[in-house]
């Protein structure tokens, strides 16, 4: 018996954490395959065609965009000539942003392989100027616009599908609204309504992380802003991320982000 591998494939540039190309036209027919370890949306603004993920069948009904994590296997059948382009987005991209509605606005498309649009000029414009962008702050600006734009067209189309969120998704939403993030999973399971371990489950689903490391991106991304934004000292940031004292905060974010705040801070200047 012959064992089949599912291919990997990397069109990602090693010296960038997100690309944007026009789509290929030599690349209408694939073959199945997952992506190494990184987030891609595939704007098609022309083009019929069949797309395949994870074993179900998708109708591809140009204007629309599609959506393919890095746990994907996928493959399309698209008739020529295809417009659009494609962004590879890589996980760190992501969690070095210090906007964290980013992440947000991802976890929002969860559930989502396919996005159909009857107006597509917005997501040109956006992805067309992503095409030639160097800079990092525009670049996620651009980014940001790209996924509000799509979520809020999941909104106009199926307002159940963005109410009806699953567990991960609420404890996203919570981290994102809270005044104060706290380094406390049993608090946020306890607003959920729900186990430590349930809400530790749901993470490993949908992010492959565990609720803590979910908690402990969340953490770091706000000392960062505050660190980097604000004049605050290293015992302020501590105090006001709900941490007992300056020592305790500072080897928690060496353990996490890999440098002092005080180190991270004039990096940073």
């Amino acid at each position: 018996m012959i064992n089949k591998a599912i291919a990997i494939k990397d069109k990602t540039d090693p010296s960038k954490l997100l690309k944007v190309a026009l789509f290929d036209q030599k690349k209408c027919i694939t073959k199945p395959h997952k992506h190494n370890g990184y987030l891609e949306l595939v704007l098609l603004e022309r083009t019929l065609g069949k797309h395949y993920i994870d074993g179900h069948e998708i109708q591809v009904k140009a204007p629309c965009l599609l959506i393919i994590r890095k746990d994907n296997v996928h493959h399309w059948e698209l008739s020529e000539p295809v417009e659009g382009y494609v962004l590879l987005l890589k996980r760190q991209f992501v969690e070095e942003s210090l906007d964290l509605e980013i992440r947000r606005l991802i976890d929002e498309l969860e559930d989502m392989n396919t996005i159909n649009f009857k107006d597509i000029s917005t997501l040109h414009s956006l992805f067309s100027l992503l095409l030639t962008e160097e800079h990092r702050t525009v670049q996620e600006a651009l980014l940001k616009a790209i996924l509000a734009k799509s979520v809020q067209q999941i909104a106009t189309e199926n307002p159940i599908k963005i109410k009806s969120k699953n567990l991960f998704l609420q404890f996203t939403d919570v981290l994102n609204k809270e005044k104060q993030v706290l380094n406390n999973v049993a608090y946020y399971a306890g607003l959920l309504h729900t186990s430590p371990q349930n809400l530790n489950a749901a993470c490993q689903k949908y992010a492959d992380k565990s609720a803590s490391e979910i908690l402990s991106s969340y953490i770091s991304s706000e000392a960062k802003r505050l660190l980097f934004y604000t004049n605050k000292t290293v015992a302020e940031v501590a105090f006001e991320l709900g941490f007992a004292d300056r020592s305790n905060f500072s080897k928690y974010f060496k353990r996490v982000v890999g440098l002092t705040p005080q180190n991270y801070r004039k990096m940073t200047d």
